[in-house]
């Protein structure tokens, strides 16, 4: 009987959505196991959105040879705690290298699972699996978790949305007025995934002519941005700078629409079913990355991403929707 398992997956937001279909199939097949999720400290705020798969997070100090975060001292210490806990298992859902692999062994679990394929030195594993780079990330993630007992239930990303994070969502978007919601979050962490901002706000004036209240979110860093999209829609929300992760979720949640870049809320409405437009760069893998449920999720393909046209966003969304679609922008 496997009593106590530590999943390392460090990385962002997206990253660790596409992780939820192997957490959930450690849940289901070790029903009776304490799961511990290894990862970055700001995951910290997605504990209850875990559960049931995850029983609780241990945030990591970040290590220079995986993320380029924390020190060395931080890390000898984090991993003495860490082997003070037990483990009977490791599992190694952050990558196919040899580093973060050494860096899972060194936990002391009774047996360590990973990939392999990368270049470099692997320690002795108990369980492996071939690293295949054209596998979507969730299905590929979800082989390992096979391999050491889950119970897979379908690859599909999935995230619990509390009472509280619709509150304040609700709180946000002020007095409902009976018209559908459209978040736009034309912020990125690259340039280079980051369709223009006059893309967004043209794709805001047809949404909102089309009867749709807007809103666009971002991160404080990104207020310019969300500004800029606003002053080419009147009448467009600004929630940029104004939301924590689990209200995101809960306005994601709530939403009828989202259009975003290859980020961390588009993730975010594959796991929650909100149907979504996104738009990617030549930088992403569509085929690893991308939404699994064309349907639901429809995705534009641009290179450059700025070949993407508004005309097109605002169809598909349409589309999406089952309503009209060609609107003038």
């Amino acid at each position: 009987m496997v009593g106590k398992i530590a999943v390392f997956r460090g990385l962002y937001l997206g990253d660790l959505v596409a992780a939820t279909p192997a957490l959930r199939a450690l849940r289901r097949g070790h029903p009776e196991a304490e799961i511990s999720l290894v990862c970055l400290p700001w995951t910290a705020a997605l504990t209850p959105h875990l559960a049931p798969y995850v029983d609780r997070l241990i945030p990591y100090p970040g290590a220079p040879a995986l993320d380029g975060e924390g020190n060395e001292s931080a890390l000898k210490s984090f991993i003495e705690e860490v082997q003070a806990q037990g483990f009977d298992l490791a599992v190694n859902l952050h990558g196919r290298g040899p580093q973060s692999t050494h860096f899972v062994a060194s936990f002391g679990a009774r047996r360590v699972a990973g990939f392999v394929g990368g270049a470099g030195e692997y320690p002795t594993l108990d369980v492996s699996v071939d690293w295949n780079a054209r596998e979507h990330e969730a299905r590929k993630l979800l082989l390992l978790a096979e391999e050491v007992g889950g119970a897979p239930d379908g690859a599909r990303p999935s995230l619990n949305v509390r009472e509280e994070d619709h509150r304040r969502a609700g709180e946000l978007l002020g007095q409902e007025d009976g018209r559908p919601l459209a978040l736009l979050h034309p912020g990125a962490s690259v340039p280079e995934k980051r369709w223009p901002a006059e893309g967004f706000g043209r794709v805001a004036r047809g949404l909102i002519r089309r009867g749709y209240g807007v809103a666009v979110t971002g991160s404080q860093g990104e207020r310019r941005l969300s500004q800029q999209v606003c002053g080419l829609a009147p009448g467009a929300l600004d929630l940029s700078g104004k939301t924590d992760l689990p209200t995101l979720i809960g306005l994601v949640e709530r939403a009828d629409l989202l259009v975003s870049n290859d980020t961390g809320p588009a993730h975010l409405a594959y796991a929650l079913g909100t149907p979504s437009v996104t738009v990617f760069g030549p930088s992403t893998d569509v085929g690893r990355w991308g939404p699994l449920n064309r349907e639901r999720h429809a995705v534009l393909l641009g290179d450059p991403i700025s070949e993407v046209g508004a005309d097109a966003v605002l169809r598909t969304a349409g589309r999406l929707a089952g309503g009209p679609q060609s609107v003038g922008v």
